[in-house]
Formats: structure tokens, C-alpha cells, sequence
């Protein structure tokens, strides 16, 4: 059989559910992290002194969208180094 038909096959059986429901729970984890690091964001962002963590967290903040975006294509380049959140 060629792998075509075999993911076929395996779609079709339902094989796939628990990589799904995974992706989806690591999804909806970080999704919570990022609303809570938002809202620390927003706390110092009101207090002017704190514009070193505002960038920490912003820092923050853009890691865990690109591993969200790892998730999403499913795999890991080298070539994506230079797209890290600086």
C-alpha cells in the first residue's frame, strides 16, 4: 500500500484523535499562559519603572507564539533559527 492510502485508512479509523486532542490541550495550555503574561505585561506597562520587564515579557510573549507556530506546522526547521522572537 502506498502511504497515501495508509493515512487514509488511519484517518478514516480514527488514529489520529489522540495526536489532535494532545495538540489541542498544548494549544489551550499555552493560550492561558499567554493571557496570563498579557496581563503582567499590562500591570507593568502601568507602572512607567518597570520598562525592563515589559520587554521580558513582551520577550516572553513572543516565545511561547512561536512554539505555538511549532506545534501548529508540526515540526522543527533550522532554517527557522533566525525567525526565533528576539
Amino acid at each position: 500500500m502506498n502511504e497515501q492510502m495508509l493515512e487514509s485508512i488511519a484517518e478514516e479509523r480514527g488514529y489520529d484523535r489522540g495526536f489532535t486532542a494532545g495538540t489541542l490541550h498544548a494549544h489551550n495550555l499555552l493560550d492561558k499562559y499567554l493571557q496570563a503574561l498579557k496581563q503582567q505585561r499590562s500591570v507593568y506597562e502601568s507602572e512607567y519603572m518597570f520598562e525592563s520587564r515589559v520587554h521580558d515579557t513582551q520577550k516572553q510573549i513572543n516565545a511561547i507564539e512561536y512554539a505555538k507556530q511549532v506545534i501548529r506546522t508540526g515540526h522543527w526547521d533550522d532554517d527557522t533559527m533566525g525567525m526565533l522572537p528576539r
